[in-house]
């Protein structure tokens, strides 16, 4: 039986700090396609992401992942 590779997990709030000060949760939450109360959870629990989701809510925000969570480029190479 084949392992999975492990899941990297990438903090939520590096996401949020994209966002310009003064941008609400509600406007977040509508770029992410996620609800306010979503944001506000991320904000108060420290949520993590895993990759699949932070590639994807990066990608909406018209970033590459590398450029929210620095070391993304080190955990592709550890798991390559």
């Amino acid at each position: 039986m084949a392992t999975q590779p492990k899941q990297h997990k990438y903090p939520a709030v590096n996401l949020l700090n994209t966002f310009t000060p003064g941008t609400n949760d509600q406007q977040i939450g509508d770029m992410l396609g996620i609800s306010r109360s979503c944001v506000v959870r991320w904000r108060a629990v420290g949520k993590t992401l895993y990759e699949y989701q932070a590639d994807n809510y990066a990608i909406k925000l018209g970033f590459h992942p590398a450029e929210i969570w620095h070391n993304w480029l080190d955990d592709a190479m550890s798991i390559a």
